[in-house]
């Protein structure tokens, strides 16, 4: 004999499958979050510590610029320095900017890596079990 439930048995039963898959997909989601501000304090990370290897870097190059100048006999030979020290600078900012650059893509990299994860997550927490 086949046991006929109650709609109000039906119901409860239906309730309580959708509060189980709204709490795995809150979990899932709560990973995402988790991840996301991982990967974007990672990413805020490697821009300070780039920018501050680069600020070094341009002091040094700076204060050996301004030795330069100082040494020179000659309007001709300051012109030479200045602008051998303004190609360096052009280089070197074009370069940081490729290194910002790397950063930002390796970022996105990971963030759509973690978002393809997320949507994995997400079917296999709507499944019904």
């Amino acid at each position: 004999m086949k046991s006929h439930k109650s709609p109000m048995d039906e119901g409860m039963e239906n309730l309580h499958g959708a509060e189980a898959s709204a709490s795995r997909l809150n979990g899932v989601m709560a990973d995402a979050m988790e991840r996301s501000v991982s990967i974007f304090g990672r990413s805020v990370q490697a821009f300070q510590q780039e920018g501050m290897r680069f600020l070094t870097r341009r002091i040094e190059h700076n204060a050996k610029a301004v030795q330069e100048l100082g040494s020179c006999k000659s309007l001709p030979d300051l012109l030479v320095a200045q602008q051998r020290w303004f190609a360096d600078m052009t280089r070197a900012y074009s370069e940081e900017w490729a290194r910002y650059g790397d950063i930002v893509t390796e970022a996105m990299h990971e963030s759509e890596k973690a978002a393809d994860e997320t949507k994995s997550s997400v079917r296999r927490a709507s499944e019904t079990h």
